[in-house]
């Protein structure tokens, strides 16, 4: 039993360190392609919501997520 308690422990560990690494990676972010972002991958929101919510274009909400998702892999990879 202890083993599996540390591995879920560990797991726990692992998805933090990443989340961390995530939420660091989005300052890098415009503000625009940061909040298009967290509200649909964080928030699980769709395109139509986020513009509600925002108040962006639902053309801008798709430029900021698709640029935002590029930019953020851009800078996971350097």
């Amino acid at each position: 039993m202890e083993n599996d308690d540390s591995v879920h422990l560990q797991e726990k560990i692992d998805f933090e360190n990443k989340l961390e690494l995530f939420e660091a990676q989005l300052s890098g972010l415009s503000a625009e392609q940061k909040i298009c972002v967290e509200l649909f991958y964080v928030k699980r929101m769709c395109y139509n919501d986020i513009a509600n919510t925002t108040g962006y274009s639902l053309k801008q909400v798709k430029s900021y997520i698709q640029n935002g998702k590029r930019n953020l892999q851009l800078q996971l990879k350097s």
